[in-house]
């Protein structure tokens, strides 16, 4: 005899929901420190046996182990709200790409990566930001190489979100403007 579950009957996520909040994540985990991009399974931030409902703004995309690390413990519901808040806020001041190319310039050894000028145009947006700046380094001819890396707001930005805290994202988005 099966046995019946105690938990309501949950829908389907309609698909103009899954692919909004896809999109917002770039189609990938909305952990910082994971943004894994194969499986992703859309997290009920308020679950829907607490009314939670499937709408962009209580939905999170995240990776099977990021979910299920969530459903432990491990991850805290505060970071899950400050990384939704600070995708929210990003994906609307800049596109997904320069979303990862300001946790890309957060790695240490890209301290040692060295663009052309072209290079230095694709991180245009967070420059223009004051998120990210850049300095010539070297000159061999008429190639000309520079280095781009996060300023202080772009890497207290990073910090802010990757550790969950609400208050300190707000502070530095308050910061930046």
């Amino acid at each position: 005899m099966k046995k019946k579950s105690s938990k309501p009957k949950r829908d389907n996520i309609p698909l103009k929901v899954r692919v909004k909040v896809l999109t917002e994540a770039g189609y990938r985990c909305g952990v910082p420190t994971c943004r894994w991009i194969l499986a992703l399974d859309i997290h009920h931030m308020v679950e829907v046996a607490a009314g939670g409902g499937d709408v962009p703004e209580n939905l999170l995309p995240l990776c099977p182990n990021c979910h299920a690390l969530f459903h432990r413990g491990i991850i805290k519901r505060d970071s899950i709200y400050a990384w939704k808040a600070l995708l929210v806020s990003l994906t609307r001041a800049f596109d997904v790409f320069a979303l990862d190319q300001l946790l890309f310039l957060e790695k240490p050894a890209i301290a040692k990566l060295r663009v052309s000028g072209d290079g230095v145009l694709e991180f245009a947006r967070l420059i223009g930001a004051g998120l990210a700046t850049f300095e010539l380094e070297s000159q061999n001819g008429p190639l000309l190489l520079y280095s781009v890396n996060l300023t202080t707001s772009g890497k207290q930005l990073v910090s802010a979100w990757c550790s969950g805290n609400r208050e300190a994202v707000k502070k530095v988005l308050g910061a930046s403007k």
